[in-house]
């Protein structure tokens, strides 16, 4: 190939001769896609930040579903399982779609690591679950590294914006606009909000921008007594007899790196 010829080649055009090039994941929403320029990296972690009923979930559907159409694998670990089935059902027609849903939440980080070693899937996402210890971060990047995989994590509410996952190269920050409905947990469809307000936090300053939504949010189910995370309150209600007491969910055994 001459060098006229490839002074027409659109950059584009060049990334198919690049080995290892690959672009990363779109959400499917041209607004907060440009934004983005190169979409969610691969390999690394993106944290979301986005309380309950104010589009998380819809955002991390929308991202799923463009991830699926692309042909590439999806898995979903549903920390606290208060994803409603019927919010995700449509996406099981998509490709190869998997909702993972631990007993207890701290065994996210481990379903995380398992998902991530078999390399099985493009988009990896932990959803509503605690922030994970120094040292499990840097063993899930590292698997995300290695299986080119991009992981994206949700945390709780209640964690804080300082309680993000150690190592994020990409930080999204979402406030809802103009929704018209009341935040919680609900047993329906929610109205869907006009706009987003989504904070991308990028080694540089921060940007904000506006994201305009045209779907129904997805709702959450109320988290049920025999799946939330009693860890934290293990020393009450202790009967002397022991009757009557659930077993506690047994520690996940990591496997070796």
């Amino acid at each position: 190939m001459g060098d006229a010829a490839l002074k027409l080649l659109l950059p584009e055009h060049l990334e198919r001769h690049v080995p290892g090039a690959r672009r990363g994941l779109a959400f499917g929403i041209p607004a907060l896609d440009a934004a983005l320029h190169s979409g969610i990296q691969r390999g690394q972690i993106t944290a979301l930040e986005a309380p309950l009923g104010t589009g998380g979930t819809a955002l991390l559907l929308a991202l799923a579903e463009a991830t699926l159409q692309a042909d590439e694998g999806v898995a979903l670990v549903d920390a606290e399982r208060t994803l409603a089935p019927q919010a995700a059902a449509h996406l099981a027609a998509r490709g190869a779609f998997w909702v993972v849903r631990p007993r207890a939440t701290q065994s996210a980080w481990w379903c995380a690591d398992v998902l991530l070693r078999t390399g099985a899937f493009g988009l990896v996402i932990v959803d509503q679950a605690p922030a994970p210890a120094r040292q499990v971060a840097v063993r899930l990047q590292h698997l995300a590294r290695d299986k080119d995989t991009a992981l994206v994590i949700r945390g709780r509410t209640a964690a804080g914006p300082g309680a993000r996952p150690p190592f994020s190269a990409l930080v999204l920050t979402v406030h809802p606009r103009d929704s018209g409905f009341v935040p919680g947990l609900s047993g329906g469809a929610w109205p869907a909000p006009r706009t987003l307000q989504v904070t991308i936090e990028k080694g540089g300053a921060p940007r904000a921008l506006e994201v305009p939504l045209g779907f129904v949010l997805p709702h959450r189910l109320r988290p049920h007594w025999a799946v939330r995370d009693r860890s934290a309150n293990t020393g009450s209600r202790i009967s002397r007899s022991g009757r009557g007491q659930r077993p506690r969910a047994a520690q996940p055994h990591w496997p070796e790196p």
